[in-house]
């Protein structure tokens, strides 16, 4: 009978090597910030031997929870301090009627859509938020509008830490009211300056002054968030039966979920659970593409050029600096990734066919995958025989308002049959 256990257990290492990928300084997991101000990504290396020694792939699976069966693989230091809402392990379903339409025999949904806060952007924040609260901080803040403020705000209230959100002068008010209804403290900010992002300026210099732990959903910001996106590598090669896909298509903004996702991945290869990590494609909107640009132009991924607009539907998207493109770009050089741009008809188009030919209510930001799969198939990069993963990563009831200029007004009628066949073209 196997000795080894599922996990390393608390207070055994498990880190090789901390170390920021800007300016090279090392840290002790007891030492470790959320980021050194110097602006790269403090990125975490797993002891691979000790794991080895103590992890095996059959003991992982029966493990049962979210993201934090994975304790072992993610920066905290005890077990009791982390936080749950039951956010992660997600349905990974087969899209039989979207991939007929599309022309692809293997297409597969992970269902982001279905964590507590609606997106996948709880898997990392969780992570962030528990580090904060066991390093014993009292406020935590974030500058975004969208999926990563709402999944702050939500774990910030279960961890009963005051919450600050540095919001975009013009957000809609239905995305401040969900973050006000969660406890934090939102703040509209004033753009002043040409290319020059406000909240994330504000962000800095605030936690600077007063103490706070940002916690959006950028490395550079803090590093501890980041190795949430891990999880969703570790799901897929289990779900999967240890064999993942050939492809893994992302829809990307800063480019963290990509990043973290194929660390996941290379990881389990790491520790021999799996033997083929799959290829990776970064889908953005072409109103906002600088990882896509920066990868067609060969672009070194320490000097990726910020994109000049954010001008798209797919607002979670729009990030015209990608703060984890580095991270993104040498994922793609390494496993032979894929980039590509989509029109906003095209992701308006996949809101309506995911949701009317899967039953997967999804918004922009989280279907703009399915329009890069469509474009890839087109030029042949993607074959038809492939196994694809396409995750959906965030909820249609995050973007109400696109939803209701795609289905139009709905008719009133009177109670008569009549008037039913009338409006659904019966004969």
């Amino acid at each position: 009978m196997s000795t080894r256990r599922a996990y390393v257990g608390d207070g055994l290492p498990k880190y090789k090597r901390i170390q920021c990928a800007g300016c090279g300084k090392s840290y002790s997991f007891d030492d470790v910030p959320p980021n050194d101000g110097c602006g790269g990504r403090i990125d975490f290396h797993l002891d691979m031997d000790a794991l080895s020694a103590s992890v095996e792939r059959r003991e992982v699976r029966k493990v049962s929870g979210g993201i934090w069966r994975y304790f072992d693989f993610l920066p905290l230091r005890h077990r009791e301090n982390a936080l749950t809402l039951g956010e992660g392990n997600t349905p990974l379903v087969r899209g039989q009627r979207l991939a007929e339409h599309l022309g692809v025999k293997n297409l597969h949904l992970k269902i982001e859509t279905l964590n507590p806060s609606g997106s996948f952007k709880d898997r990392p924040i969780c992570v962030g938020v528990s580090r904060a609260a066991e390093d014993g901080v009292s406020t935590v803040a974030a500058a975004s509008s969208g999926n990563a403020a709402a999944s702050m705000a939500t774990y910030a209230a279960r961890a009963g830490l005051e919450a600050v959100v540095l919001v975009p002068e013009k957000t809609p008010t239905g995305k401040t009211v969900h973050l006000q209804t969660l406890g934090a403290h939102v703040f509209r900010v004033k753009k002043e300056k040409e290319g020059v992002d406000p909240t994330t300026t504000l962000l800095k210099e605030a936690c600077s002054e007063f103490g706070w732990i940002p916690v959006p959903s950028f490395g550079p910001f803090n590093c501890f968030q980041f190795e949430g996106n891990k999880t969703i590598g570790y799901e897929l090669s289990e779900q999967m039966q240890w064999v993942p896909p050939d492809w893994v298509l992302f829809p990307t903004g800063s480019g963290g979920l990509m990043a973290g996702t194929m660390k996941g991945f290379v990881e389990y290869r790491q520790l021999g659970f799996i033997e083929e990590v799959p290829r990776p494609v970064v889908v953005q909107p072409e109103g906002c593409s600088p990882i896509v640009r920066a990868f067609r132009e060969k672009v070194q991924p320490e000097k990726i050029e910020p994109w000049d607009s954010n001008e798209t539907v797919a607002g979670g998207l729009a990030d015209p600096f990608p703060w984890d493109g580095d991270a993104a770009l040498k994922y793609l050089n390494d496993l032979n990734g894929e980039a590509v741009s989509v029109p906003d008809e095209k992701i308006k188009e996949y809101v309506l066919r995911l949701a009317s030919l899967e039953g997967v209510f999804a918004e922009p930001s989280g279907v703009a995958a399915l329009a890069g799969l469509e474009a890839l198939l087109a030029e042949g990069v993607i074959d038809s025989a492939d196994t694809v993963v396409v995750p959906i990563t965030g909820s249609g009831f995050k973007d109400l308002g696109l939803a209701k200029t795609l289905t139009g007004e709905v008719p009133t009628i009177r109670p008569r049959t009549e008037d039913l066949s009338k409006h659904l073209g019966a004969d």
